[in-house]
């Protein structure tokens, strides 16, 4: 098997950790060179967007990433109208090593179209998480040693067994910090209580995510009866994963229940076409999601790298450079991005448009 396309597959394009290492002692240092000033995208939606953040304790759970007994805090930022309303509920899960802003211009396009946009914090699993009160809680090295330790290993059936056991590990994490999310927010929503709860409309969510986090978003879709609609933004739907025998994942044969849109690259599905035809019986778990699930499509992004489908490339182009991205052009290729997210909830979770307008290729 080639071993590049099963680190690419597995790891779905995650960043060094020595990289990104650097890249905080870089944006200590010379931050007018890393991160210069740029223009954000514009807006399509009249409304006037703004934001909040909250920290929650999910008093279930006791941090297994310290030893000091304390419970799992999650922190959420939300982007959401000024102007009260009753609008769908979009919950965002970033990738491995992400950060909560990390699909900033998508979150503030989707609020200014009249929605309430939750993006999770997940902490020790994100780069940083900086909680409302102004904690910051780093990346766990043990978590960041162990997903380079299990994806930068030859295939063999010892490592793609390792790799397997460690995704159902993080996927119980995620999985358990999106339900403690999403419960929250609709505990809230209920009251009524003051901030961005007063307007959402508790009966039409849609979730989605990057890389890691958008596998997450595939395991609550299936696991939750209250979603309708989910985006998974070039992520391995891990999820999905049952078993493991002969050397392989075994997937859940139950058809898929909600719509759900694989955004990808061209080279991940040139990857994945070529393990497919040298892997005779072999199918990708997206691809099997796709053939069984109820309502699936795929958009494929010609040119674009793992990080095109975040707003990296936007606000540090050396660093996007440096860590491999494509050679789309990062304005355009995000604004494709946020234009397809938004016909896809606005079709679902407001009945409104068409997906006739959707490209297969962008």
């Amino acid at each position: 098997m080639n071993t590049r396309m099963k680190k690419r597959l597995k790891a779905a394009g995650i960043v060094a950790g020595i990289i990104i290492i650097l890249i905080l002692i870089m944006y200590i240092t010379i931050p007018k060179i890393i991160f210069p000033e740029f223009e954000p995208l514009k807006v399509t939606g009249n409304h006037e967007v703004q934001t909040s953040l909250y920290t929650w304790e999910d008093e279930s759970r006791v941090e297994t990433f310290a030893d000091t007994g304390e419970k799992r805090a999650l922190t959420v930022k939300f982007w959401y109208p000024k102007e009260e309303g009753n609008y769908p509920l979009v919950v965002f899960s970033h990738g491995a090593f992400g950060v909560i802003d990390s699909n900033n211009s998508t979150y503030t396009e989707l609020a200014s179209h009249g929605y309430v946009v939750a993006s999770i914090g997940h902490p020790y699993h994100a780069m940083f998480v900086e909680d409302a009160n102004g904690k910051t809680t780093m990346v766990d090295m043990d978590f960041m040693t162990k997903v380079y330790a299990d994806n930068g290993e030859d295939y063999t059936e010892e490592a793609e067994r390792g790799v397997y056991e460690f995704s159902v590990e993080w996927m119980k994490t995620r999985s358990a910090d999106m339900n403690f999310v999403v419960d929250t927010i609709l505990e809230l929503a209920a009251k009524k209580v003051e901030g961005p709860f007063v307007s959402i409309a508790t009966d039409k969510i849609g979730l989605m995510g990057h890389s890691m986090g958008g596998a997450t978003a595939v395991e609550l879709g299936r696991e939750r009866a209250d979603i309708d609609a989910v985006i998974d933004l070039e992520g391995t739907m891990a999820g999905e994963y049952v078993g493991f025998e002969n050397g392989y994942e075994i997937y859940e044969e139950e058809p898929y229940p909600v719509p759900v849109l694989d955004i990808n690259s061209r080279a991940v599905r040139e990857d994945i076409d070529t393990l497919t035809k040298e892997h005779e019986g072999w199918v990708y778990v997206n691809d099997y999601v796709g053939q069984n699930a109820a309502d699936y499509r795929e958009i494929i992004f010609e040119d674009a790298g793992h990080l095109n489908f975040t707003d990296l490339p936007l606000f540090s182009p050396v660093l996007a450079k440096l860590l491999g991205v494509g050679s789309v052009d990062a304005r355009e290729c995000m604004e494709n991005v946020n234009e397809v997210v938004l016909t896809f909830f606005d079709y679902y979770l407001k009945g409104e448009g068409s997906l006739d307008v959707l490209k297969e290729v962008y």
